[in-house]
């Protein structure tokens, strides 16, 4: 195997590559990559819990928390009634949505350059390819979590990843 063949390599190259993008895009804002993943999510997902937003953080929910306060702080995200009685859920205010589309702007080139040679039927087809290591990667941390061993090789199709 050859490196250039490792896809948990390839996808952290690409990660790196994006990250400095977007930070390039965001120097000067005060704001970073996960400021915007927040507000973000919470537009999207309205009334999501601190524990989601850590997972879309690729973090836990002290990480979700730390982020959800610092907004707030800045008033950009509001807790209000969560999805269920034992948390509170996270609101984006009229603010943190002004603010979320000056950012999305900035993001937006740094998504241009990183795309700059796929066409956008490849842009599309590598979203869904990424979703599918993504199902891989939950799959496999799902089966952790209730203690069962994951078999990839009774999935002889797929390639096992690497990181």
């Amino acid at each position: 195997m050859k490196l250039a063949e490792v896809i948990g390599y390839r996808l952290a190259l690409a990660r790196y590559a994006a990250v400095r993008s977007l930070l390039r895009e965001l120097d000067g804002s005060d704001f970073g990559p996960s400021d915007l993943t927040a507000l973000m999510l919470v537009r999207e997902r309205p009334g999501c819990n601190q524990t989601v937003l850590g997972r879309a953080l690729g973090a836990n929910r002290m990480v979700g928390m730390k982020v959800a306060s610092r907004l707030e702080a800045r008033e950009l995200l509001t807790r209000g009634s969560g999805r269920d009685r034992r948390s509170l859920g996270l609101f984006i205010t009229p603010e943190g949505e002004r603010m979320l589309e000056e950012l999305a702007m900035r993001h937006q080139r740094a998504e241009d350059r990183l795309a700059s040679y796929l066409s956008p039927a490849e842009s599309r087809q590598l979203l869904a390819l990424l979703g599918k290591v993504q199902k891989a990667v939950d799959d496999e941390d799902n089966a952790l979590r209730r203690g069962a061993k994951s078999d990839a090789s009774a999935k002889p199709h797929q390639q096992k990843l690497a990181v």
